[in-house]
């Protein structure tokens, strides 16, 4: 195992950190918010120190590196990196402890959006700020982590097809040169032009950043305790709903179209999803909820597609299990929603028709055509949407099982596993908007933390992880 060049790719990301110290570090000292100034400092330090010890120690082994520790620099960046986004937490004035400090950071940088904080409107604006920057940051993460791993022909965890620019096939260090920059230049763009669309609304500046945070992660974060307070009127609504299709669609999409390499052979995945969205938006605003309204409807769609999870859907009409089932279906393989990803779910429905259709058929040829473009399924394709399908169950009964222990409904827990497992904020529409997270008991704490990590980085890399030390060919 290349332990130097797994501690190189986490320098960088933990250097990332230390840049967002710096922004609360300035935000704080430009609007004077002292009161928590040296939390930020301390984390800028250890986060600098150790980015910088991880890269130099790393930089000449980087390129050795093979899937295993890719894999694993991915599990420890999603395990480790939440410990120093924690710092402010823990040293905050407002008695969070280690534990529900590592819970609040892990809830941000997995884009789940849970949060142990009970009124948000009483916490300081730079600790808002640092929430919605956990998101930021691991969605950036996971985007690399997905590009990074897409083309090993030892585990093809998502199509190769999928990436643009053509980096498939080379391995994680090339994979990450090629890439970091144009997925960097691309979020970061989007992130601007997500704030510059909020500004036109006449959002104040802060909001505008921390939604933008939110939406382009798909994280559920907001800077208030209700949505509502911010978004007052459904210009604001529509605009934001619309900015969640940032992490549904394919993220190479916008620059596909900016740099003109457009081709709808490439894309056909998003547009399944474009009119997915569109179909249900129109069915359920004109024959099941007329009376909340389209934009809303519309919202509600999106943000549970994007397994964001923000709302401001109010309705007598209990539409939870429909909503959940959205979040399972998930957005793009290359996007920062979580789930299980519409292309999977497409190849499992295609193949088992195809196969019952053969059954009654059999002289019937089987096409394994992806989106009836020229890309094949292939045999490791329905492999690993099937693995991915199984252990999804498995883990959702395990985790409801859990958390049934803590008092909690059969209902609640079967939900709260799904949001967990896909990443998604519990609000109203999927009522459980009341549930209070520092009530839980630490060990359910625990549990939701695990479980949030494994949701985001696909249990599939675990199960590849335990045959590659456990069971050994």
């Amino acid at each position: 195992m290349n332990y130097k060049g797994i501690l190189f790719f986490l320098g960088i990301y933990t250097l990332l950190v230390s840049f967002f110290s710096i922004i609360n570090i300035f935000y704080s000292i430009y609007f004077d918010f002292f009161i928590g100034l040296n939390s930020y400092l301390i984390t800028f330090l250890i986060s600098l120190i150790l980015g910088c010890l991880f890269y130099f120690v790393g930089r000449n082994y980087s390129k050795d590196i093979i899937l295993t520790d890719q894999i694993i620099f991915i599990l420890l960046s999603f395990l480790l990196i939440p410990f120093l986004i924690s710092i402010p937490y823990f040293l905050s004035i407002y008695d969070i402890g280690l534990l529900n400090a590592y819970f609040e950071s892990v809830s941000g940088f997995t884009t789940t959006g849970f949060s142990i904080i009970q009124n948000i409107n009483n916490i300081d604006e730079p600790l808002i700020l640092w929430r919605s920057s956990s998101q930021w940051m691991g969605g950036l993460l996971f985007l690399m982590a997905t590009i990074g791993t897409i083309g090993s022909k030892q585990i093809k965890i998502k199509p190769a097809y999928l990436i643009s620019g053509g980096a498939s096939g080379r391995n994680f260090y090339n994979n990450f040169n090629y890439n970091f920059i144009k997925i960097l230049l691309i979020y970061f763009s989007s992130t601007i032009f997500v704030i510059f669309l909020y500004s036109l609304t006449d959002l104040r500046l802060l909001d505008s950043v921390n939604l933008a945070f939110t939406s382009i992660s798909s994280g559920g974060f907001i800077p208030e305790g209700n949505l509502s307070n911010i978004l007052i009127n459904n210009l604001q609504i529509f605009v934001f709903s619309t900015t969640l299709l940032f992490p549904i669609l394919n993220f190479f999409l916008l620059h596909d179209i900016i740099t003109g390499k457009f081709l709808i052979k490439n894309h056909h995945e998003d547009l399944h999803l474009s009119l997915l969205i569109i179909l249900l938006t129109l069915f359920f605003y004109f024959f099941v909820i007329p009376e909340v309204g389209f934009v809303t409807v519309f919202f509600a769609i999106t943000s549970s597609i994007s397994t964001s999870g923000v709302t401001t859907y109010t309705s007598n009409l209990d539409l939870s299990l429909f909503f959940i089932l959205l979040t399972i279906v998930g957005g793009s393989l290359i996007s920062t929603s979580s789930g299980f990803k519409y292309t999977r779910i497409y190849i499992l429905f295609k193949i088992s028709y195809q196969e019952i259709y053969h059954l009654v058929k059999p002289i019937n040829i089987i096409d394994k055509n992806l989106y009836n473009s020229e890309v094949k399924i292939d045999d490791q394709d329905l492999k690993i949407a099937f693995l991915v399908f199984l252990s999804f169950i498995i883990s959702i009964f395990i985790l409801s099982s859990i958390l049934t222990f803590d008092y909690l409904t059969f209902e609640n827990s079967f939900k709260l596993s799904i949001l967990t497992l896909t990443n998604t904020l519990s609000s109203a529409l999927y009522g459980m908007d009341n549930l209070s997270f520092i009530d839980l008991n630490n060990f359910t704490k625990m549990s939701l933390i695990l479980f949030m990590i494994l949701g985001k980085i696909e249990i599939i890399t675990v199960i590849y992880l335990i045959k590659r030390f456990i069971f050994r060919e």
